[in-house]
């Protein structure tokens, strides 16, 4: 009788569990959330733990929103109270990224993204790694982000906040101000809409692949005219390039990004127009918005200089702000003189808590030893 492989001998034990009366297989079983691995991990303190949750808890619930590009000094704290959480307005096709410059390679700073709608217990939950995090967002909306280091961290340490695009822009050289026709442009005097973006470049520039994937389709057909059709993965989104002056590839090979799929042209219903490629992505939900997933945007700097004192007093009458910035909504007034602590800064902006937990932001003029 051959021998159980492990995987196959790990099923089969779940299944006898699950087949068994009274017994059940744990919820947590699978589980792969860096939090709840951290959680279970700890050999420390029962309250500390509760404290390091609660911060958590009270991150997710706040109503602070900031800006992208937005650049942080953040406070350390030793028990873990300072998870600091921001909602982020955010597009289908942005890279979300995430840096720092904590000096121990070996902290751990954790990452729960909570998609529009989510719940707390529903965050999916990473690491940074080598000071960097990255996702890519899968729809548009009001993304809420939850930092937080590891229990008995005592470092000040800077975040960067800013998106870039996910996919590489498939006109070789070009860039956003080469994009003049977007999604949702009225066509054939309004019996239709634009599926995607037309990006207008000289004739012969290289049409170049936005990321690494199986060309399924090549042919000069339609009102694309000359086209190719590539795919990244076999359940994947589509990338449609059309209006080529000529095809530098062919069905069933793969391209990696950057590789060179044909000419920019004006084939098909662009024919006697101005030279263009027409860029579209299909999912398996239909045509969506091309333009967030290639606009180029500058990288900001990590320039941070600020170290945050421990805590220190609001002036009677500051505005809890929702952001860093006299545009956001006022959450709460106080009214007098408070003791506050400070759990991040960025610019003349101080994110504070009051010792009754209400958060926000206040200008750094508003405070006093």
């Amino acid at each position: 009788m051959s021998k159980l492989k492990p995987a196959s001998l790990f099923v089969g034990t779940v299944l006898l569990l699950l087949s068994c009366d009274g017994l059940k297989v744990p919820k947590n079983i699978f589980e792969t959330s860096e939090r709840r691995k951290y959680e279970r991990s700890f050999s420390g303190s029962d309250t500390i733990m509760a404290n390091w949750k609660r911060s958590f808890s009270t991150a997710v619930a706040n109503r602070l929103t900031i800006p992208e590009g937005a650049s942080f000094t953040v406070a350390p704290d030793s028990i873990g109270r300072n998870a600091i959480g921001y909602s982020l307005d955010l597009k289908k096709g942005d890279q979300l990224v995430i840096e720092s410059n904590v000096s121990n390679p070996n902290a751990k700073i954790f990452i729960d993204i909570l998609a529009p709608g989510s719940e707390a217990d529903q965050a999916e939950s990473s690491l940074m790694a080598n000071n960097k995090f990255s996702a890519s967002i899968e729809n548009t909306g009001l993304y809420k982000v939850v930092i937080q280091p590891e229990i008995q961290f005592s470092e000040h340490f800077g975040l960067l906040w800013y998106t870039q695009p996910s996919l590489a822009f498939p006109v070789a050289g070009k860039g956003n101000r080469n994009v003049q026709s977007f999604w949702g442009a009225s066509r054939d005097g309004g019996g239709r809409s634009h599926e995607g973006v037309d990006i207008f470049t000289p004739r012969k520039t290289p049409v170049v692949a936005v990321t690494d994937g199986l060309i399924t389709r090549t042919g000069n057909q339609g009102l694309g005219g000359k086209q190719v059709w590539q795919r990244d993965g076999m359940l994947g989104n589509s990338y449609y390039y059309a209006h080529l002056d000529s095809i530098l590839t062919e069905s069933g090979r793969t391209e990696k990004t950057g590789d060179t799929l044909g000419w920019v042209g004006n084939t098909g219903n662009a024919a006697g127009g101005p030279t263009h490629l027409h860029f579209g992505i299909y999912t398996m939900k239909g045509a969506v918005d091309p333009y967030p997933y290639i606009r180029t945007r500058p990288v900001p700097q990590l320039n941070l200089k600020a170290t945050v004192p421990a805590s220190k007093y609001s002036k009677a009458g500051t505005n809890l702000r929702s952001g860093p910035g006299t545009q956001y909504e006022v959450l709460d007034v106080l009214n007098e003189k408070t003791s506050v602590r400070i759990l991040a800064v960025t610019g003349s902006w101080y994110h504070i808590k009051t010792q009754d937990g209400r958060e926000g932001f206040v200008l750094r003029d508003r405070l006093e030893s």
